[in-house]
């Protein structure tokens, strides 16, 4: 079959490269000059920096391990164990934070472990605002879960459903909390990533360029045309394909392709974030993730990237991070350093080296987001030449390995 596919992110790479390993003719766009999607690294005065969030690997699904490792060997890869904290009240906490009581003044401790003991009273709520509290308990939504949700989402959270965070959160036992506590161990169990990948040289993007070698693909070609006619799909005016695969976010195809208007209805009641990241120079840590869910910071989260990699950077002697800012594009002024309402001061955030905004950055799970897709995914359903594929292409939050799966049981079904 001769199949187009649309984006050179991370789910339209890995179905083009298996498509084409079964012999398939595949030609991918790319509006940008260079492949990744949202998992591209680039280089920076030296510094190493993952622009759009940072990307590590791991997943609890073997095929999807044994291809990255077939792809990018895994002696390319640094091993590491997750070390996330919470900055809170001026300390560092270790995540999760409901296992972590332990570390906490006694007073606090002691709200914490009460209300979490008390908690999963009554139905569970279905809205996100009540579901933190029904789920951890009054003291613990008020101090970190409601005010970090809050900063992250940008969204009135009793407007947001729960199914979306199964897998997302973690949801620990009222035994494991309380074995946290008498044996004051707050290491952590049961977490997604709590130990990962990162490339040794290069970033992410190392494991991009791998997937992609060999691919045919068209950069700086942005889509402004998708049609369908009694002989195949032509995209920007070009082609005869027999196969469209789409990851393009789901607000822009109203713009190159005909829906009906109830399609479009749904498509443009969709919910999303927006993100500025900067990238920063900084003493070094151990830290891998840092959480920060006071509103007195604008930055809810800072990934280190000088704890991914030996690599990192022109200078061993400094670290460096990308702190998070969610929201409309942040104006970065000259005295942007300086500010105290950023990041708490004892992080020695010293100067910004770079800095990125990405449109399309989280998926909201408003009350009607179910709605919305499910009338979305079941319109295309209905047209087995073209699929849509990838976060953006089908409006759903996953992670790296998870959206490599879908790739893999597309192309299952294509073949």
């Amino acid at each position: 079959m001769k199949i187009a596919v649309l984006g050179a992110g991370v789910s339209g790479l890995t179905a083009a490269r298996l498509l084409k390993d079964k012999g398939h003719e595949v030609t991918v766009y790319e509006k940008e000059s260079t492949p990744g999607g949202l998992a591209r690294t680039r280089y920076t005065q030296g510094y190493l920096y993952d622009p759009h969030g940072g990307h590590i690997f791991n997943s609890k699904h073997p095929e999807v391990v044994d291809w990255v490792f077939s792809v990018l060997p895994k002696e390319k890869w640094q091993f590491t164990e997750r070390n996330a904290k919470v900055f809170f009240n001026g300390t560092y906490v270790s995540y999760p934070f409901e296992l972590s009581l332990c570390e906490l003044d006694i007073d606090d401790a002691v709200e914490c472990v009460h209300d979490f003991i008390l908690s999963k009273e009554g139905p569970e709520p279905t809205n996100f605002r009540d579901w933190l509290t029904w789920n951890f308990g009054k003291a613990i939504a008020d101090a970190y879960m409601i005010p970090y949700n809050e900063k992250i989402w940008a969204y009135p959270l009793e407007d947001m459903e729960t199914e979306w965070m199964q897998g997302k959160m973690p949801l620990p036992t009222k035994k494991e909390m309380i074995k946290s506590m008498l044996l004051k161990n707050p290491k952590e169990r049961k977490m997604p990533h709590s130990t990962f990948y990162y490339p040794i040289d290069g970033g992410i993007q190392s494991m991009v360029n791998a997937i992609a070698q060999g691919l045919t693909i068209k950069y700086d070609a942005p889509i402004s045309s998708i049609e369908k006619s009694d002989k195949g799909w032509r995209i920007n005016g070009e082609g005869e394909f027999d196969r469209v695969i789409s990851t393009i976010p789901l607000p822009e195809l109203p713009q190159v392709m005909e829906l009906p208007e109830n399609i479009c209805a749904h498509i443009k009641d969709l919910k999303f974030n927006s993100l500025t990241t900067m990238l920063f120079s900084c003493p070094k840590t151990d830290i891998t993730w840092l959480y920060v869910p006071s509103h007195d910071y604008r930055s809810h989260r800072v990934g280190y990237q000088s704890t991914l990699t030996p690599n990192y950077g022109p200078s061993k002697e400094e670290g460096c991070g990308a702190l998070e800012i969610i929201g409309k594009q942040f104006d970065i002024a000259p005295d942007f350093a300086d500010r105290k309402d950023i990041l708490p001061e004892e992080l020695g955030f010293k100067k910004v080296i770079d800095s990125e905004f990405t449109k399309y950055a989280y998926v909201i799970h408003d009350k009607n987001y179910r709605k919305n897709v499910t009338a979305i995914r079941s319109y295309f359903e209905n047209d087995k030449t073209f699929k849509i594929l990838g976060r953006w292409g089908t409006w759903n939050y996953k992670n790296m390995d998870l959206c490599m799966l879908d790739a893999m049981n597309l192309v299952k079904e294509l073949s």
